[in-house]
């Protein structure tokens, strides 16, 4: 099922519908959809060429991009070399529109080093008479941003548009689990993130905990292995980037005190958060105003991984004996609740983008995140879930609450009362809550100007 990407796609058809030469770099996680958009990209467009670079040798890349181009009906045939082939292809696209899409990239890179200079070469020959789309698509972010997209490329200055296609936000995700309430979309977006691929594995009927145990707590299941199956394939040593992703996971956030948990030499865990960073596992933070070097902070930004490496190696035992369906259970019971929090956080942050663009509210966002820090009255450190800041300096703050019981007036007090050590005029506040609002807190609230009091039901 392809749901979501329409602003991606509409992208790709406004170059298309150029019909001059057009070279687009499509680029993102692996599992993030990138196949499935151009796949739905290219639906009954007359002229396309598909080819998938494999992990191979350059002449079985050549003999499967020789088929790709020929056609079946040409089994044996093919072009003495890639270049010789691509040039075909651009010699062929003078007299009608053809899309050509390379997808994972890298591989065939890897295979073909000259690759990006011989396509260089091409471009620079036929862009001017040429009808060619050309799509190169990757899942190696550092290949893509730096032997693609970066300075150092023989590609550089060549693309007309670049597309990164990131996980899906909380919308896109519950388009994935229509049948799912809202509350349990939300959870299930907290444990699996916006991965359309891992949404795949889902099954919005069901309960949280079923989900849990059958598609995360079973040896068997396609999520169990997929955080270390990812790192495999991306990284060299994986065991230390575990080790720094599970500290991360169990709350050690300041890089001092992961290079203490794990006894691994403070340079070094540099090193490994940078490359976390640009994996988009990790994601390093800071408060949105009024942030200090000392506040400096990492955290998982991948759904699916701060589950695993939060619960995984802590019940591996117990779910390689086959007990999964009891781990579900009691993490149902026990865990769940304050895990989702931090999730439910950064979905009200993504409603309050979506309120943007809509023209819901009229602020231009300069960032948008979490604020932290002293109170210089009480010495105590004091937090506000959702602060955006405008253009303009304008402030926007929030105040998530995941809980069943409903949010009374003092949550509303204290929002208010912490906004005031930002040290500038709030323009509205906002109060989000699962368990929705106490009568109390209504009436205060209308009596506040500029308070939204935000539900499930508003917020989906």
């Amino acid at each position: 099922m392809f749901v979501g990407r329409r602003e991606e796609l509409e992208s790709l058809e406004t170059a298309y519908q150029k019909s001059s030469f057009q070279f687009a770099v499509v680029y993102g996680r692996r599992r993030v959809g990138k196949t499935s958009l151009l796949h739905a990209f290219t639906q009954g467009k007359p002229h396309v060429i598909f080819f998938t670079g494999q992990q191979t040798v350059a002449s079985e890349n050549l003999a499967l991009l020789s088929r790709e181009i020929l056609g079946d009906s040409a089994a044996g045939a093919a072009f003495p070399s890639i270049q010789v082939a691509l040039e075909s292809v651009f010699e062929h696209a003078k007299t009608e529109r053809i899309v050509l899409i390379i997808d994972e990239y890298p591989y065939l890179a890897e295979s073909d080093p000259g690759i990006s200079s011989c396509l260089q070469t091409l471009i620079d020959r036929h862009k001017d008479t040429s009808k060619l789309f050309l799509v190169l698509c990757g899942s190696s972010m550092s290949f893509m941003e730096h032997q693609v997209l970066g300075h150092q490329s023989p590609l550089y200055g060549r693309r007309t548009m670049q597309l990164r296609i990131d996980p899906f936000t909380i919308f896109d995700a519950a388009l994935m689990l229509p049948d799912a309430p809202i509350e349990r979309v939300i959870e299930l977006y907290s444990v699996v993130g916006g991965m359309p691929l891992y949404l795949s594995q889902l099954d919005g009927t069901r309960s949280t905990q079923w989900n849990l145990e059958h598609a995360l707590l079973r040896q068997d299941a396609f999520l169990y292995a997929e955080p270390q199956n990812y790192l495999l394939q991306e990284v060299r040593s994986p065991a230390i980037y575990n080790a720094v992703i599970t500290a991360i996971a169990n709350g050690y956030v300041r890089s001092k005190e992961i290079a203490d948990v794990t006894h691994l030499a403070t340079p070094q865990v540099a090193r490994l958060l940078d490359a976390l960073i640009e994996l988009r596992i990790v994601e390093r933070v800071t408060p949105v105003v009024k942030a200090t070097k000392r506040q400096v902070v990492y955290r998982v930004c991948d759904n699916l991984f701060r589950f695993w490496y939060r619960f995984v190696p802590q019940y591996a035992g117990t779910i390689e004996e086959g007990l999964g369906a009891a781990v579900a259970a009691r993490i149902a019971k026990h865990d769940l609740s304050t895990f989702v929090g931090p999730a439910f956080e950064e979905v009200c942050r993504q409603w309050l983008m979506r309120q943007v663009v809509e023209s819901e509210l009229d602020v231009l966002p300069k960032a948008i995140g979490s604020w932290w820090g002293t109170n210089p009255n009480t010495r105590r450190q004091e937090e506000i879930d959702v602060v955006l800041e405008g253009a303009d300096g304008e402030l926007i703050v929030g105040e998530c609450k995941w809980r069943n019981e409903p949010a009374d007036v003092d949550v509303l007090e204290t929002l208010m009362r912490r906004g005031t050590l930002l040290g500038r005029p709030i323009q509205r506040y906002y109060l989000f809550s699962k368990g929705g609002f106490t009568e109390a807190c209504r009436e205060q609230a209308a009596q506040v100007n500029d308070t939204r009091l935000i539900d499930l039901e508003q917020l989906l």
